[in-house]
């Protein structure tokens, strides 16, 4: 994939999950989405930064970055996770994904070697 494009780093709180979904607004108009695939995108940011926020382990920052390769548009959240993961976290993420794949055509979860959900990349086809 080639660099990021846009890229943006909040704190990891969940009030920050506004600033991505404004940010998100900005790439709708940049890559020409439509209004329903910008409802859809921010939609899934928000549960993806429910996802990553929300799994018993602390973080200290959330990072997006967007890559546009030919008619794909690849948007990645990921977690900076604070200190080390003492046991194996629980896998609650199967409804996050379920509820991701509905918005979004293509999501792969990176997990860490505990179990935690480290980034989410959600891959839709833009106007080209």
């Amino acid at each position: 994939m080639s660099a990021a494009e846009i890229s943006l780093r909040v704190p990891g709180k969940q009030e920050y999950v506004l600033v991505i979904r404004t940010a998100l607004g900005g790439v709708a108009v940049l890559k020409d989405l439509n209004v329903d695939m910008l409802d859809d995108l921010r939609m899934a940011a928000d549960e993806a930064c429910d996802c990553l926020l929300h799994q018993g382990r602390p973080v200290s920052a959330l990072s997006l970055t967007v890559h546009g390769e030919g008619s794909d548009l690849t948007v990645s959240l990921e977690a900076d996770f604070e200190g080390e993961c003492r046991e194996e976290c629980e896998d609650f993420t199967a409804i996050s994904k379920a509820v991701l794949e509905t918005l979004i055509p293509h999501v792969e979860m990176t997990r860490c070697p505990c179990g935690c959900i480290r980034r989410i990349d959600m891959t839709l086809k833009q106007a080209v």
